[in-house]
């Protein structure tokens, strides 16, 4: 790809931008990977990453290294991040930008997480801001990807119940349905009750370890305060996965295609590259 100084950056082929969000009020860093694509030649496919503080460097290397084998298209990677440092500062923002109700159960347990309930907002900017932009600057054709980890995969079930047509193709990695109760499974029935077809592809994924012995597991190193807040909730995001692609299964839609598998001996903190690598594959028919 021309008209990049690769001795000057990590990561080859890559850009940083700045769009301001008037849904969201809020400022975005937008990370962008040219992977696989010739020169002067606009992108067939676009994938979208939330979380890009923490995946955009691996979500890029994961489809260059896939591309390799022609296993993948040329893709742009767009990734969604913010004006913080590494993913840890981001912990708050995301919470307001992925979750589409307000938790007060949640706000109990963790008082530093008070904005939430932004999904809406969040998903306006991702339609009407982020995609016309790219759209326009990268002459990209109208098929995008979303991949999204844990509340990232929340938020990208919540655009498949809500406006699926947003993405043609959803990996939805270790997805936090365990928000405010049955929210995410109540949404999923009423979007049953209203509509006779779900246009999309969708791969769900989850590591094993992700039910609720395996978080205390997880949590054995860090500090005792800290542990004692992981064993308040019970939360099983294995079940809760499996539960939400029964249901979406049972509907029977015409147009949509939904696959989920639970990764052998993953953590929440291990698994998000395999799921991504494991709905590349997936969601864009590749050897497997």
């Amino acid at each position: 790809m021309s008209g990049f100084d690769n001795d000057q950056s990590p990561l080859a082929d890559t850009e940083v931008h700045y769009l301001r969000s008037e849904h969201v009020g809020d400022e975005f860093k937008i990370f962008v990977g040219h992977c696989g694509i010739a020169a002067d030649a606009p992108p067939p496919v676009v994938l979208y990453v939330t979380d890009a503080n923490g995946m955009f460097g691996s979500a890029v290397e994961t489809v260059r290294f896939m591309q390799l084998s022609a296993h993948l298209p040329p893709i742009l990677v767009v990734g969604i991040g913010y004006r913080m440092g590494g993913l840890a500062d981001t912990t708050v923002v995301r919470v307001r930008d992925f979750t589409p109700t307000v938790d007060r159960a949640f706000e109990k347990y963790f008082p530093s997480f008070s904005v939430m309930g932004g999904a809406p907002q969040f998903l306006a900017f991702i339609r009407e801001e982020l995609q016309p932009w790219v759209q326009a600057r990268y002459r990209v054709a109208d098929d995008a990807t979303y991949f999204g980890h844990s509340m990232g995969g929340l938020f990208g079930t919540y655009v498949m119940l809500t406006e699926p047509e947003t993405f043609r193709r959803y990996a939805i990695g270790s997805p936090s349905l365990w928000w405010h109760g049955d929210m995410m499974f109540d949404h999923e029935a009423r979007y049953a009750a209203t509509h006779a077809d779900l246009p999309a592809s969708a791969f769900f994924a989850v590591g094993a370890f992700e039910d609720h012995d395996g978080r205390q597991r997880e949590a054995s190193p860090l500090p005792a305060e800290e542990r004692a807040a992981a064993a308040l909730r019970y939360i099983d995001m294995v079940a809760d996965t499996e539960r939400m692609v029964d249901r979406l299964r049972s509907r029977n839609y015409p147009s949509l295609a939904v696959t989920g598998t639970v990764l052998a001996d993953e953590f929440h903190i291990t698994v998000p590259q395999l799921n991504l690598s494991r709905a590349l594959r997936q969601l864009f028919d590749a050897p497997r």
